[in-house]
């Protein structure tokens, strides 16, 4: 069966109300679900299979265990990162509007399914105008970086899959680890930096991005300690702190071959405008079950809560 575009979105924020999330959580919750299911084909596919764990997740669950000008640290190791993606994108575009730099390091809980969703997080960042980069470790699947550009009507994104948390993870990890009192003036000076010869870029800015994005992409050593989470980066690539062209850096970088899989935005276009015509195919015993919860007809334990539910239910 198929599904309209706007019934993805509504749908997977019921959901999260069903659960207990207020307002705000749960539309950026669904919006990133939705963004899983348009960039990915599988937004609704992760939501359902996640139904049975909503009521264990809690936005308010997330504490922030350290912070400094640049870099938030943020404790959610019994929550997805599905659950503090949203909050980390605020965070971090925050940071950046006003230094530059932004850079969010989160602890998410051990086997979470829901790490294909924090693309969503360097979409975000993205449409909001700013270089992104997402680290992530742990949880299902493999390790993952993907990169977001600003461009027009929707972000360039980029990603990789690798075989071992990154060493740009591993790095800013430690720095997030360090402590706001050790940490001086820009992190990613303090994560990257090498002091060895660099010809490819001319000024401070172009250098250190550089750095971070191949980085980013290079499997970090077996000394390395990186818990299950990830790490958002953001940079305002305008802002008077950063020297030379920060968006030729991602430009050369995107081309460059290193990562598998890039999303233009002629492609979403494409992409939009088919599900806007075509909806969205879901199968129908899915789309029962996320209708259901999204109904909160489950949700209250006691009989008459089912009677007259439709689908046969107790009638």
């Amino acid at each position: 069966m198929r599904l309209a575009v706007r019934e993805v979105l509504d749908l997977a924020e019921r959901c999260f109300s069903a659960a207990g999330f207020p307002p705000g959580p749960a539309r950026a919750a669904a919006k990133a679900v939705w963004w899983t299911e348009l960039y990915r084909g599988s937004g609704v596919t992760t939501l359902h299979d996640r139904l049975s764990a909503l009521p264990a997740w809690d936005p308010d669950a997330l504490t922030r265990t350290d912070r400094s000008e640049f870099v938030w640290a943020v404790d959610g190791s019994t929550q997805p990162g599905l659950v503090s993606s949203a909050p980390a994108v605020d965070l971090a575009c925050a940071a950046a509007a006003r230094h530059g730099v932004g850079i969010v390091h989160t602890r998410t809980a051990p086997g979470d399914e829901t790490v294909p969703t924090l693309g969503h997080a360097a979409y975000a960042a993205a449409e909001r105008g700013l270089l992104s980069t997402v680290l992530a470790t742990g949880g299902v699947g493999t390790p993952r970086t993907v990169i977001g550009r600003p461009d027009d009507p929707h972000p360039v994104l980029a990603e990789r899959e690798l075989d071992a948390p990154s060493a740009g993870h591993a790095a800013l990890a430690a720095v997030a680890r360090a402590g706001a009192n050790d940490r001086q003036d820009n992190p990613l000076t303090q994560a990257v930096f090498t002091g060895g010869p660099e010809t490819e870029y001319g000024t401070a800015g172009e250098r250190l991005l550089g750095r971070l994005l191949h980085r980013s992409v290079a499997p970090s050593g077996s000394d390395s300690r990186v818990d299950p989470g990830f790490t958002l980066v953001c940079l305002d690539p305008d802002h008077s702190r950063h020297s030379g062209d920060l968006r030729r850096v991602v430009d050369r970088f995107l081309d460059g071959g290193e990562l598998t899989r890039t999303f233009r935005p002629e492609e979403i276009s494409d992409r939009v405008a088919t599900a806007l015509a075509e909806g969205v195919a879901v199968k129908e015993s899915v789309w029962r079950d996320v209708f259901e919860r999204s109904s909160a007809v489950l949700a209250p334990e006691f009989e008459g809560s089912y009677r007259g539910a439709g689908f046969n239910i107790n009638e």
